[in-house]
């Protein structure tokens, strides 16, 4: 289990999705809510300093959704 520690003051989870999973896109902010249900609380995504979030190790990075466009 890969875990992160938050950095004084404090940080974005977009941020932090882009530290762990090397990417804020994809579906990794959800990932990391899945992980840690707890992180949902807190205000406008910023995660006080100290707290310990728990990195996903199946998060795969891929596309979930697959675009079909109207002439196919």
């Amino acid at each position: 289990m890969t875990t992160y520690t938050v950095a004084y003051g404090g940080e974005r989870l977009d941020r932090i999705a882009a530290k762990t999973l090397q990417t804020e896109q994809l579906g990794a902010i959800e990932a990391l809510l899945d992980a840690n249900r707890e992180l949902g609380a807190f205000a406008a995504g910023i995660i006080p300093a100290g707290t310990v979030i728990v990195i996903p190790g199946d998060f795969s990075g891929e596309a979930v959704v697959k675009r079909v466009l109207a002439w196919e």
